[in-house]
């Protein structure tokens, strides 16, 4: 059973009034077709969104706030395929956080920390999207051909076909 969403008219065109009245507040400038230079800019940064893990999913236009530390970052959608590089990173940081911890550096330990747990968390996220995303091999089909039926005889004259299954009498 579905779901339908059925609006009273008047609330159809109330709203249809208000993205009137807010489109007549936008400068009219937003409305005019891009220049090449602008489309250039847009595409440039789409481009800039691919990072070594995966792709950085941050606003058009908006600068990176935190500063490219992309294991960090919550705007990293992570590409399973850089499992093996994630996995690198968080032995590096494990390493890391145990020199922290021999020659008493507390302030390194707790970024190097904060960047551990993400890196988990990331890696995680690798796996759900990995097993969304699977493969399935379905394999190849067996090419079944119909095994020809006994020649025509006496006792099958005036028969149709009708009565066989794959060339074989029913029973």
């Amino acid at each position: 059973m579905g779901y339908a969403a059925i609006y009273a008219e008047d609330v159809v065109a109330h709203h249809r009034a208000f993205i009137a009245r807010r489109r007549a507040l936008r400068p009219g400038e937003e409305y005019r077709d891009l220049t090449p230079d602008e489309w250039d800019q847009f595409l440039h940064h789409f481009e800039l969104r691919k990072v070594a893990l995966g792709i950085c999913t941050r606003d058009f236009g908006t600068p990176c706030v935190h500063e490219h530390s992309c294991v960090r970052c919550p705007q990293l959608r992570p590409d399973p395929a850089q499992q093996p590089r994630l996995l690198e990173i968080r032995d590096n940081l494990q390493a890391r956080i145990t020199e922290a911890r021999r020659e008493g550096w507390p302030g390194e330990i707790s970024g190097l920390e904060a960047t551990l747990q993400a890196a988990e968390q990331k890696l995680q996220t690798m796996h759900r999207i990995a097993g969304r995303h699977g493969v399935t091999h379905l394999g190849m089909p067996a090419s079944t051909t119909l095994p020809a039926g006994p020649a025509p005889d006496s006792r099958h004259a005036g028969q149709s076909r009708k009565g066989q299954i794959f060339g074989r009498d029913r029973q």
